[in-house]
């Protein structure tokens, strides 16, 4: 089995760097595999940037999705070669296994101090609730049972079912910044006042969400 992502250099977790586990690629199965698993590809991607999560659990998850997917398939033929070549990128290491799951875990994880971790773990849990319409409530209640970097990943994986586009959906790109019109200068008793020099203001809302303003 791969080695798990720790943190060394005290009493430290792994926490989530962002609430968006989308794949860094472009998600697709290697060529030649059967079109019916490119949803399967493209979440066993995903997968691995959940912060925490075990190689193992990531073939597990690609597995009970390659099944479930070419059971949708109706043409006899289609049906085989789909659980054929999901039987084969369940079996061969993916994306060259265990090393390339690491660097990707080292992309998705951070390591902070135990109650900052916990506190990091809230927040994901609460924007993945606001974002898809859940109820905010249960967040807490679901942190007591995953209390722990690994249990927490898992937790994340099992909500990709109830929240279908968790591991699909990407950051939204930042909105374009706006400059502040200046006000017209004011006369008054025909004189114009000298108007000060002052920068243009710009607004700061770049529209990317980050889990730490919650």
């Amino acid at each position: 089995p791969c080695k798990k992502f720790k943190c060394y250099g005290g009493r430290k977790d792994p926490a989530p760097r962002s609430p968006y586990f989308a794949p860094r690629g472009n998600g697709k199965c290697p060529e030649g595999a059967s079109p019916h698993l490119a949803k399967c590809c493209a979440e066993r991607d995903a997968c691995a940037t959940i912060c925490g999560i075990t190689e193992e659990a990531c073939t597990k998850a690609f597995d009970d999705c390659y099944v479930r997917e070419c059971e949708e398939v109706d043409d006899f033929d289609e049906h085989e070669q789909c659980l054929k070549d999901g039987k084969i990128g369940s079996d061969w290491p993916w994306r060259g296994g265990c090393s390339w799951h690491a660097e990707e875990q080292k992309k998705a994880c951070m390591c902070q101090g135990r109650k900052e971790a916990e506190e990091r773990r809230r927040q994901t849990l609460a924007h993945i609730y606001k974002r898809y319409g859940g109820d905010v409530s249960k967040v807490d209640e679901l942190l007591i049972k995953a209390d722990t970097p690994s249990k927490f990943a898992q937790l994340i994986l099992r909500l990709s079912a109830k929240f279908p586009t968790l591991l699909s959906d990407r950051r939204p790109p930042p909105e374009p910044k706006k400059k502040a019109s200046k006000p017209p200068p004011q006369e008054e008793e025909g004189v114009v006042e000298e108007e000060e020099a002052t920068e243009d203001a710009v607004e700061g809302e770049d529209g990317e969400e980050d889990v730490i303003d919650l």
